[in-house]
Order: structure tokens, then C-alpha cells, then sequence
């Protein structure tokens, strides 16, 4: 499956590419059945080094594992007055 990065600029799927959610658990590189056996080491590149599965799922991804903290630090008030005080000495 490829993925768009640009305009007409594609590259293969990585686990972890956004994806549409009706597709989620959908194939993404043909079965080895079902191909020429002279294309399995493009397979096993795909697997080894283009794509492994490290074994992160999205939901443990510490990036996003950070989503929501520090959210009592403006807890009393609007996020924008927030933000608008801390750079009120900016200038």
C-alpha cells in the first residue's frame, strides 16, 4: 500500500501511518502465497528493515502518552488567558 506524502509523492505504508479507521486491520503487503517466489526477498525487506513491527501500538506511543499533562497548570483558567499571560513580558 502506498501512502501520500505530497503532491505526487508517494511512499510505502508504515505500521503507524495514519490510515483511514474503516481500514484498520486491513493488509497491508500481499500474502506470500500469493506472489512470485523470486519477490519474497522484497517481503522480507519490507518486514526486516523498511517496516518492523517493533511491537508499539499506537495507544503506547509516548508522544502521545503525553496528550493532556500539564493540564493543571491552567486549570482555573481559559487556555488562551494562559497562554496570553505567559507571553505578556515578551516584547
Amino acid at each position: 500500500m502506498l501512502v501520500e506524502t505530497g503532491p505526487n509523492r508517494r511512499r510505502l505504508y508504515r505500521p503507524g501511518d495514519p490510515a483511514d479507521e474503516a481500514r484498520r486491520g486491513a493488509k497491508t503487503t500481499p500474502a506470500r502465497s500469493a506472489i512470485p517466489p523470486r519477490y519474497h526477498p522484497l517481503l522480507d525487506w519490507y518486514e526486516r528493515d523498511y517496516a518492523p513491527r517493533r511491537g508499539l501500538k499506537p495507544e503506547a506511543d509516548p508522544l502521545l502518552a503525553l496528550r493532556g499533562s500539564g493540564r493543571e497548570l491552567w486549570a482555573d483558567e481559559h487556555a488562551d488567558q494562559y497562554v496570553r499571560r505567559l507571553r505578556e513580558g515578551w516584547q
